[in-house]
């Protein structure tokens, strides 16, 4: 009875082991970076990147997916919206992986990584590791940790000074702004809302690595790498071939036509209305102003997202409008003064936006005239 107790726990501590361990790859194996078209979800809206590791022999095909979160996550929405919620790390058959993409329509593009057995089998037990439990979550930011940086982060700590990029940077290179802007063309509203709670530090000039947070960008920065003086990527095929639909904005739903409406709106109310409703619409429109301005004002400062630090929307869509409404009906007073110089000030210095550290949407200036007019064009009740 002893003897068979010790035989099973044998068994099953070299199972365990087994089961711990990587497995061999074949010289049949291969590596493939995978480049997904964009989704029409705001989650997808910019495409995906995932690697996979295939090995006919030993009956693997697994894909490996950075990117990926839960919504069981305690509290959610509050840690998404405090850029706060971790990312992980998962795993999934390339069927499942391929299936997917072919219910969505979604093209998939394949870059077979020339390496030699030894090099695929070092990435293979990295990202294998990188997949454990204890290893798996990570903090994702859009713009610099994301499911495309992290697949080329690994690909670096893997092969570190053999791999190389023989591309060059261009003369004018794109901001991060500029990167994103091309899949956002058809979508106006989420373009506009995507530019108003974004920073000046998405302004800056991003190298081709940098860029490489778009997964189409990386497709073309591996395109362009060598390992060991050889080409990075020996072979590239299409997978999955594209057939959605992707969603447009019409031209008379877009927000540049519907706040320069507004503007012509707010220009003639301000002379045909009588000084006591001119009253209630500033308060509802300043209001409104001002708690767009608090938005940008919270994920600037009470956020980890980096990307939202130093936004100079705030010029124009600022917290103090939140103030300033409860003083309209105190004009004389020297507090409203004083605010109103200041608010007239931001919205002034927008008309120079061309020459600030950041980019502006074309569709927020109707909205700056329409606060100047406003601030600046004044009535007083007339007495009967």
């Amino acid at each position: 009875m002893r003897k068979i107790l010790i035989i099973s726990i044998i068994a099953t501590l070299s199972m365990t082991i087994a089961a711990a361990q990587p497995v061999q790859l074949s010289e049949q194996s291969y590596i493939e970076v995978y480049t997904c078209a964009p989704g029409n979800q705001l989650y997808s809206q910019f495409g995906h990147t995932a690697i996979g590791v295939i090995d006919p022999e030993r009956n693997l095909r697994e894909v490996f997916n950075y990117g990926t979160f839960s919504f069981n996550t305690p509290h959610f929405y509050i840690k998404f919206c405090a850029g706060k919620l971790l990312y992980q790390l998962s795993t999934e058959s390339f069927s499942e992986f391929v299936y997917t993409y072919e219910r969505r329509g979604r093209q998939v593009v394949a870059q077979r990584l020339n390496l030699t057995l030894a090099q695929r089998q070092h990435l293979y037990e990295m990202l294998e590791e990188n997949s454990l439990p204890e290893n798996c979550d990570y903090q994702y930011d859009f713009f610099f940790d994301n499911c495309a940086t992290r697949v080329l982060d690994m690909l670096y700590r893997a092969f570190g000074d053999s791999l190389t990029y023989i591309g060059t940077d261009t003369v004018h290179l794109p901001t991060m702004r500029d990167c994103i802007h091309p899949y956002l063309a058809g979508s106006q509203w989420t373009k506009a809302g995507i530019d108003l709670v974004l920073g000046s530090i998405t302004d800056r000039r991003a190298s081709n690595r940098q860029q490489s947070f778009i997964p189409d960008k990386l497709h073309d920065y591996l395109a362009e790498c060598q390992i060991d003086t050889l080409p990075l990527v020996s072979d590239t095929r299409l997978l999955v071939e594209s057939k959605i639909k992707y969603d447009q904005t019409p031209w008379f739903l877009s927000p540049i036509l519907i706040f320069s409406l507004l503007l012509i709106a707010v220009v003639i109310l301000t002379f045909r209305l009588p000084a006591t409703a001119l009253v209630i619409f500033d308060r509802i429109y300043f209001g409104i102003i001002g708690l767009l301005g608090l938005l940008i004002t919270l994920l600037w400062f009470a956020t980890d997202h980096g990307a939202t630090v130093g936004n100079l929307n705030m010029l124009w869509a600022s917290p103090l409008f939140l103030v300033y409404i409860f003083t309209i009906g105190n004009a004389e007073k020297q507090w409203h003064k004083w605010l109103r110089i200041i608010l007239i000030a931001g919205n002034s210095i927008m008309i120079f936006g061309f020459l600030l550290p950041q980019s502006f949407n074309l569709c927020f200036y109707p909205l700056v005239a329409a606060s100047l007019v406003r601030l600046v064009v004044t009535k007083k009740p007339q007495l009967r």
